[in-house]
Formats: C-alpha cells, sequence, structure tokens
C-alpha cells in the first residue's frame, strides 16, 4: 500500500539589507501560531494549481508579499504525521511588491520577519528549513543566486494543418488549446514574466495572450521564430539572433515557439532538449531557463494544469 504524499510548495525570498548591497542579504521567514515555529513560508498545492504558482501564491498569504520566483532550490520529501509524507518543492525569489512590515497577524501566522541571512539557519526550527537556507548559501557563494529568467513555451492546442486550408500564419488554436491559454497566467505570472514574445504564427500569439492583457503588456512578434515550411528561416543564425536578444534582456521574458523549432530555440541558450523532455515539450508546455552571463543555472520544465 502506498504512503499518500501531500504536495506542497514554498520559497525562500531574499533582498540586500541595504541599497547597494551585493553580499549582505536578508531573507523572509515566518512565525506559525499554532506550532510556535519559525519556517519558511510553503503551504499545500491546489487542485489545478502548479507548485509555481502555489509557492508564490502561499508567500503572498502568509507575509503580504508578492513575489517572483527565480532559480530553485530544492525539493524535500518527509513525514509529517504518522503515515503521511509531504514533498515540497523551494525556490528562490525575489519581492515585487508588498509590506511584511505592515502583515497583519492571524491565527496562522502570528509574525513576520526580515532576517539576515547569515542568521536564518539559527532562526528557523527545523533542519528542513536549514537544508532551504544552506542551498541558498552555497548560490549565493556560487553568484547564482542573481539569474534572469527566459520561459520557451510551446503553442497551445492548435487546429490540424491537415485539415487548415489558408494561410498557414492564420492557423489558430483549438477550444481546448484557448482553455490551456488561460491556464499558462498564473504560471508565467510566478515568475513575473515582463517581456512577452511570440512567433508570427497567430497560434502563438493566441497562446500568450491571456497572460499578456492580465499583466498589462505588450506582445512582441517575431518572424525569425516561425516554422521554415511557413516561411520561417531554414538556418540557425536568425533564431539564435533572436534568442540572443531576449537573453540579454534583464527582466524575465516568455517566447512562445513550435513544437518543431523550440529544440532549435533551447539549443542557442546552450540546453538540450533532450534533456528537459523527450518530446521535448506537451501542448502549452514550457522551459524555465535560469542563467547569467551566458551559463545556464537551472532549467525547469512545467505544463499548465
Amino acid at each position: 500500500m502506498s504512503i499518500p504524499v501531500r504536495m506542497s510548495a514554498g520559497a525562500l525570498v531574499w533582498r540586500p539589507a541595504h541599497p547597494g548591497a551585493k553580499s549582505d542579504l536578508e531573507v523572509l521567514l515566518v512565525h506559525r501560531t499554532r506550532h510556535d515555529d519559525w519556517t519558511v513560508p510553503k503551504g499545500t498545492v491546489e487542485r489545478g494549481e502548479t507548485r509555481p504558482a502555489a509557492a508564490v501564491r502561499e508567500v503572498e498569504e502568509e507575509t503580504g508579499v508578492l513575489s517572483r520566483l527565480g532559480v530553485p532550490l530544492l525539493e524535500l520529501e518527509y513525514e509529517f504525521a504518522a503515515g503521511r509524507l509531504k514533498n515540497v518543492a523551494y525556490w528562490a525569489a525575489r519581492p515585487l511588491s508588498g509590506d511584511a512590515d505592515s502583515y497583519v497577524p492571524n491565527r496562522e501566522i502570528d509574525a513576520v520577519a526580515w532576517v539576515p541571512l547569515e542568521k536564518a539557519g539559527k532562526r528557523v526550527s527545523y533542519d528542513t528549513d536549514r537544508a532551504v537556507i544552506d542551498t541558498f548559501l552555497e548560490r549565493v557563494g556560487a553568484g547564482s543566486h542573481r539569474t534572469r529568467t527566459l520561459i520557451v513555451v510551446r503553442h497551445a492546442a492548435a487546429r490540424p494543418r491537415r485539415r487548415w486550408r489558408k494561410d498557414a500564419l492564420s492557423r489558430p488554436l483549438t477550444a481546448e488549446g484557448k482553455r490551456e491559454s488561460h491556464s499558462l497566467r498564473p504560471l508565467l505570472a510566478a515568475y513575473g514574466v515582463h517581456h512577452v514574445h511570440a512567433s508570427g504564427a497567430l497560434r502563438c500569439v493566441q497562446t500568450v495572450v491571456p497572460y499578456a492583457d492580465s499583466a498589462g503588456r505588450p506582445i512582441t512578434v517575431d518572424h525569425r521564430l516561425d516554422e521554415p515550411r511557413d516561411g520561417g528561416p531554414a538556418k540557425n543564425r536568425p533564431l539564435f539572433e533572436a534568442m540572443a536578444e531576449d537573453v540579454a534582456l534583464k527582466r524575465p521574458v516568455a517566447v512562445c515557439g513550435h513544437r518543431t523549432v523550440i529544440p532549435r530555440m533551447l539549443a542557442s541558450v546552450g540546453v538540450d532538449a533532450a534533456s528537459v523532455s523527450a518530446d521535448p515539450l506537451a501542448p502549452a508546455g514550457l522551459v524555465v531557463v535560469h542563467h547569467r552571463r551566458g551559463e545556464v543555472h537551472a532549467t525547469e520544465h512545467h505544463a499548465p494544469h
């Protein structure tokens, strides 16, 4: 008989201790009323929710701080009650808005505090939280906690090519594809996507429209990302140049492309598509690439629910 596992997610939110600080950091911790403990914010993934979205939601609910995810830290599984396991995925995260100092205590969380990173391991109550903090400290030591985020998205389910007699670039999403595009919104929001790019195909643009509209971001269309059979470039150079421009952006960027082109898109930024998935992505699936100064420090593979 298998033991049930509760899927959870959390984030270690960090910031410079003062303006201009590079190594002097502090992290956000919470004190739980019922358990009388200090811990890293985390919580249970709700039905139909992705873990990245759950991590951001839980941090905001427990601290009043809206954050965006950065590099993943680690995944822990442990027994939290007799015969019950919890699996928690953690990310490093940066605050976007909200003020922990004005958080109103409640029955679940009665205190929120920014704690110097070097003291955080002693403040938390559990070894699991210390493992999260130690992993982040390793990232800081390696300089890989300050990464940039590039998200490569495969367009959602589209009308079959063999049944489409009009211009190839005008082939739209199906009803299922439109539902998939809407489910991408909280996933892209979890990483604080600022720039939204897509190939010139309508199906790619439609995939990112729900997020772009909700976030108030324009969509940049780039025909260098089109499929060769739809008139896109057959050679790598134009596509690689387009991806290099995305990599150079300081704020998180999501770029939507095609199944046949995505392996080259990933290769252009130093990611082996075969190491992510065999397909490489299901419709509306995405690869999150965390990079810094030309080096990839982590990748994630997610699909919307």
